[in-house]
């Protein structure tokens, strides 16, 4: 349990449980600090590119050599980690996780609490459905 007392303490919170199976141990908590007020930053690895032009949601950890391109939107709580591509116009809705090495290509909306495996690639312009669990290495080619 997240205690009131942190808050008078601090000001800043930041979530680092991971999601495999599903995304509601991340998504209790992030509902817990934001009930407490926390101010939720998205944290962004300076060795990570994130285009001008595209918008990261609060509380999303964008890590190592990942790269977000172009008019992409990354909602709030996920996970988009080390080296994961995202290219244009692709939504990731909020509570996701887009593991290591993972390819979203353009135009792709992968819905609210959704896991990508590592490696797993997924066809331009599809949608992937709202908590779906993507194995590693998977080929998305259709919509789901």
């Amino acid at each position: 349990m997240i205690s009131p007392e942190l808050r008078k303490q601090f000001e800043y919170a930041l979530i680092t449980v991971g999601q495999i199976k599903t995304p509601k141990p991340r998504t209790r908590l992030y509902s817990l600090i934001k009930d407490l007020k926390f101010d939720l930053p998205a944290i962004v690895s300076p060795t990570a590119y994130v285009s001008r032009h595209a918008a990261i949601g609060e509380e999303t950890i964008v890590m190592h050599h990942a790269l977000i391109n172009a008019s992409a939107k990354i909602g709030a709580n996920c996970i988009i980690n080390t080296k994961a591509l995202l290219e244009h116009d692709v939504i990731v809705e909020d509570h996701c996780h887009i593991a290591t090495g993972a390819v979203i290509n353009g135009g792709t909306r992968v819905g609210t609490g959704t896991f990508i495996g590592s490696n797993a690639v997924a066809r331009e312009s599809i949608s992937i459905h709202e908590n779906s669990v993507i194995g590693c290495g998977t080929r998305i080619a259709k919509s789901t």
